[in-house]
Formats: C-alpha cells, sequence, structure tokens
C-alpha cells in the first residue's frame, strides 16, 4: 500500500436525478496520487461523465443533485465548499478537458484570449502577460504557428489542435489535478496517439494527477495506472491496470476485454456482451449487470459485496475469485 495520503480521495459517491429512486451513479470510491493516472473504464450511461461534472461542481442541479459522498482534494472535501471557493479550484487547481472542443470553446472569441481569461482570473495576471503564457501553452501543446493561432477562432482549428487548445487552455495554470473526459474520441488514430503522446509529456513535466474517462481500452492500456471499470453507476472492479488486464475478475470486464479488437489474423469472432445497460429507471435489484451475465445465479439478485481478492485489485461479483467458482474453458470464452 502507498503510505502517502491520495491527492484526491473519492468516497461513496452517489448521483441521483430528481424524481427518482435510483442513484445514477451509485457508492463510486477511488483514490489518485500525485502524478498518477487513474482510468474510469464502461459503456455510455454508467456515469463516468457525471462523475466528472460532479468533482469539478458542474453537474446541472436540478435535475440532478449528490446524494452523498466526500470528494476530499488536499484535505478539503471539494462537496462542502462554498461555490467562490468551488469557482477558485475550478480551472486552476483542478481543470477538465471536455470530450467536444467546438462545444466547450466558445465560438466567438479567438482561441488566445479563452486560454488568456482563465490565466487572467486565477493567477492575476495582466493582459500582457496572460497572452504571453497563453502563446507559451499553444506552444507547449506543439501547435504549429503558435503566435499565429492565438488570434483564430476555433472554427479556423481541425479537430486535433482544437483539442490541443482544450488541453493548453485546462494546463494553462499548472493543476493538480486533471480531468480527461473521453479526449480522444472524435479525432483519428494518429491524431488520437498524438494527443496521448501530448498528455503523458504534460503530465511527466507537471506531475499533475490524471482521471481519464474513457469506453476506449486500448487507451486504457496505454495510459493507466489504475483502472476503475464502471456499470450502470457502480464500480464492478478497480485495481493495479496490470492486475486487471492480466487477471480481470468480473464478467463485464472480460465481456470489455474479449470485445476489443486487436492487429493480425483472428481465429475467432470478436466477443460481444449482449442486451443494453439498464434505463435509470428500471434498474434491476441487486447485481445490476445479472440480465446481462452468462454466469448469472439466484444469489445475484442481492447487491454484491465489493471485496478485495488481489493486493488493491478489488470486485463486486459472487463468484470471485473466478478461479475456485468457474470452469477454465468457461471463464476464456465468456458462455
Amino acid at each position: 500500500m502507498n503510505a502517502t495520503p491520495p491527492l484526491l480521495s473519492v468516497q461513496d459517491l452517489s448521483i441521483r436525478m430528481g424524481g427518482t429512486k435510483t442513484n445514477l451513479v451509485d457508492g463510486l470510491s477511488f483514490d489518485v496520487g500525485i502524478g498518477e493516472t487513474v482510468c474510469i473504464v464502461g459503456e455510455s450511461g454508467c456515469g463516468k461523465s457525471l462523475t466528472a461534472l460532479a468533482l469539478m461542481g458542474l453537474l446541472r442541479t436540478p435535475p440532478l443533485h449528490l446524494n452523498g459522498g466526500t470528494a476530499l482534494f488536499d484535505g478539503e472535501d471539494l462537496f462542502r465548499l462554498p461555490e467562490t471557493q468551488r469557482r477558485q479550484i475550478r480551472g486552476g487547481r483542478m481543470a477538465m478537458i471536455f470530450q467536444e472542443p467546438m462545444s466547450s470553446l466558445n465560438p466567438a472569441l479567438r482561441i488566445g484570449e479563452q486560454i488568456a481569461e482563465s490565466v487572467r482570473r486565477h493567477q492575476g495576471a495582466s493582459r500582457e502577460a496572460a497572452r504571453t503564457r497563453a502563446l507559451e501553452m499553444l506552444e507547449r501543446v506543439r501547435i504549429p504557428a503558435a503566435e499565429k493561432r492565438l488570434d483564430e477562432f476555433p472554427h479556423q482549428l481541425s479537430g486535433g489542435m482544437r483539442q490541443r487548445a482544450m488541453i493548453a487552455m485546462a494546463m494553462a495554470n499548472d493543476p493538480s489535478v486533471l480531468i480527461a473526459d473521453e479526449p480522444t474520441t472524435a479525432l483519428d488514430v494518429t491524431i488520437q496517439a498524438q494527443i496521448l503522446d501530448l498528455m503523458r509529456a504534460l503530465q511527466s513535466e507537471t506531475g499533475a494527477a490524471l482521471i481519464l474517462i474513457t469506453h476506449d481500452l486500448g487507451v486504457v492500456a496505454e495510459m493507466a495506472d489504475k483502472v476503475v471499470v464502471m456499470y450502470a453507476g457502480r464500480v464492478v472492479e478497480a485495481g493495479p491496470a496490470a492486475s486487471v488486464f492480466h487477471d480481470p475478475q468480473h464478467p463485464y470486464t472480460i465481456g470489455l476485454m474479449s470485445s476489443m479488437p486487436s492487429l493480425g489474423a483472428r481465429s475467432e469472432k470478436l466477443v460481444t456482451i449482449p442486451g443494453v445497460v439498464p434505463s435509470p429507471l428500471a434498474m434491476p435489484e441487486g447485481c445490476r449487470f445479472q440480465s446481462r451475465c452468462p454466469f448469472a445465479e439466484p444469489g445475484c439478485a442481492m447487491r454484491p459485496v465489493f471485496t478485495e481478492i488481489a493486493p488493491d485489485h478489488g470486485v463486486a461479483c459472487l463468484r470471485a475469485p473466478l478461479e475456485g467458482t468457474l470452469d477454465p474453458g468457461l471463464r476464456e470464452t465468456g458462455t
């Protein structure tokens, strides 16, 4: 176990929509340390982005609201701070890269103005100093002809350059925690690789903790120190990336990994997970994955306890550890 206290510790986070009795995010817990990368992975609708918005204080309230939990950042609970303090932290000590740059960047403001505005707000810099910092950041994220790009509008940049501009804005105030929500989803594979390399380089330079939200296990394998696998608002498996990838224990994690395409010839078809994520208005009792799980049994009607089955590697499954409960052939094929 790491003796150093985590930079950010999220415990039992629950988010609910008004008028419903089901938590959209239900009892989520994870820690992230200085310089560490935690990847939160799962299908669309599992609560990944809601978690990021809650940590940044950007939940739409109403209809959404926190239904419990804490988020200790440098010893302070983010969820208990007044909005004035949250504003000081948001964009300063904690920053976020959003999934869609075109909807996150202001189309009416030049790129340089948008980066400089954040610098002026959080550092109290003059207009000239803030513009200098904006230029420095565009050069740092390797945007060509950075001085020219300062005075361009978002629509004049390519998708890859817009994402780099978003990263420049997020990193302009040297945040301690950076949250990236699907930062490469809309980019082609070449630009995606460049963006991931850039984020790794910036993290190495600054020591920032990174919370990377994605559905792409290839990105997780490349970036993660720790992995948190979510399904229908709950953590089903979490642990060091090497442990989770080499010995997945939850049927959902195994299904996700079996559905990953790989280079080269394949002797078998890709595995698919039947069914869909349940509606928030019709969540099953007990394990939320049971309707799609090939190993479901009557006991799954009770909510499984999240249990550590290896050092720092936990899973919420009645059958875990799978080595002791499943035939090896069944575990490999997921049938």
